[in-house]
């Protein structure tokens, strides 16, 4: 039962000392985010053209890859569409061969005069 206490309290002191260390690294963090704040400040502002460029060049690359990509969509679904209609049609194929066959067996000639 002692064990258990010890235990408990090795326990206690472990997670004290991970405060505390937790609590000094993140004091430290802090500083240097306050220190580096104003650079951060400095190169987002100076990235704020750059990022216009590049979404202006995004947007232009977009609108010129705009119908290629809706005629593939388009042949796409075409073929989509094409390839279901066979896969329904493809069956039925015995069967109309079947009908075709006793249509050529029972049909009847028109009487010649």
């Amino acid at each position: 039962m002692v064990e258990l206490f010890v235990f408990g309290g090795l326990v206690a002191a472990g997670l004290a000392v991970a405060a505390v260390l937790g609590f000094v690294f993140f004091l430290i963090k802090l500083a240097f985010w306050l220190v580096l704040l104003p650079f951060r400040l400095l190169l987002k502002a100076v990235m704020i053209p750059v990022w216009l460029t590049l979404g202006a060049l995004g947007l232009a690359a977009g609108a010129v890859a705009l119908p290629v990509v809706l005629a593939v969509v388009a042949v796409v679904g075409a073929l989509g569409i094409l390839a279901a209609a066979l896969a329904l049609i493809l069956p039925a194929i015995p069967f109309v061969l079947l009908g075709l066959l006793l249509w050529a067996i029972f049909h009847r000639s028109p009487a010649t005069a």
